[in-house]
């Protein structure tokens, strides 16, 4: 055997060359996972049509999206298990992040120092972004300012009958909020008998757009709905008086999270620090309307501080405590 053959068939020169072909086959697989990140998201349009240009300019790294709604992403994401595909979730429940715990890596962001205390208990998500489910939306030109409610217990007066938009406990998911905080803010029996009353006056719409659309039309004088719709159509030229009534309101914030053994988790922590960033806060209120989970960043528009508002959360136990209750007595008051 020559010199040459037997150099050929030692191990150390078999082994070089398999790790050669194995780079030259791997290399464009590895440098695509590197530079692309994959981004699962149930951020409405507005919102993914900021933050995906956003994330391309700051980070670098092209981005994938998958847009669905909360419970068909982590349906997604649990098939895919074994070989996860989505590198970051953003903007979708915190209930949905904690019940899939195993999907999802514990990271803390950068900047968990300075964002909201309330919101970085669970190193598993961080927040993404503060929404406001129960302010009352007012049409200025409808309604004089000496008149304006100033609290949920004025909406039981009879002269807002037929005057005020609701979407509908059991048609979406901000409007059982807003039934929920009104019974929370006075308890038992005083709560529910107030809301009884107050529904003696709505017009149930069935979904969130139509309630704000219908406010800023002039259709109705005024609406319950989510800060963020509100102040959209204040931004746009609307009508429209945002209202936080004084027995109490709920604020929450989404979440985003690692997927768990994504291709690109480097990636996916870049995407999580820029979001949660001063530069990231300010871009997502601007596109959204919705607030900032850190105290640095103003809030949209005109909007009080978040200190200044009148903060009565529930709890995520008393709400799974009372809402199959409180859901058959809402069926209950749709057929009087």
């Amino acid at each position: 055997m020559t010199f040459l053959s037997k150099l050929l068939a030692s191990s150390d020169v078999k082994s070089l060359f398999k790790k050669s072909v194995a780079a030259a086959v791997f290399a464009p697989v590895l440098a695509f996972a590197q530079s692309t990140v994959v981004v699962y998201t149930s951020a409405p349009a507005e919102i993914q049509n900021a933050m995906i240009p956003a994330i391309k300019a700051k980070l670098g790294l092209d981005v994938q999206v998958v847009s669905a709604g909360g419970g068909e992403l982590m349906k997604r994401i649990q098939a895919e298990s074994a070989r996860p595909l989505a590198d970051v979730v953003v903007s979708t429940g915190v209930d949905v992040i904690e019940a899939n715990a195993n999907l999802f890596e514990a990271y803390k962001v950068k900047d968990v120092a300075k964002l909201y205390p309330q919101y970085t208990k669970n190193p598993l998500w961080t927040p993404f972004a503060e929404t406001i489910a129960t302010v009352l939306a007012v049409n200025t030109k409808l309604v004089p300012e000496a008149e304006i409610p100033s609290s949920w217990a004025e909406l039981a007066n009879p002269k807002w009958k037929g005057k005020i938009a609701f979407a509908g406990a059991d048609k979406s998911s901000s409007a059982l909020t807003q039934m929920l905080q009104i019974v929370h803010n006075e308890g038992e029996p005083k709560g529910w008998n107030l809301f009884s009353d107050m529904m003696k006056n709505f017009v149930i719409t069935g979904n969130s757009t139509a309630v704000i659309r219908g406010t800023a039309q002039g259709e109705y004088a005024m609406s319950l709905t989510l800060e963020d719709n509100a102040q959209r159509f204040i931004d746009g030229g609307a009508p429209i008086r945002i209202v936080y009534p004084k027995e109490g309101i709920n604020s929450s914030a989404d979440a985003m999270a690692l997927v768990a053994k994504g291709p690109n988790p480097a990636g996916g922590k870049a995407v999580l620090d820029y979001l949660s960033s001063a530069e990231g806060q300010t871009m997502l209120v601007k596109a959204s309307g919705r607030r900032p989970v850190r105290a640095d960043v103003a809030a949209p528009g005109n909007s009080p501080t978040a200190a200044g508002l009148p903060v009565n959360n529930y709890s995520r136990e008393w709400s799974a405590a009372n809402s199959k209750d409180y859901m058959a007595r809402y069926q209950q008051l749709l057929r009087r």
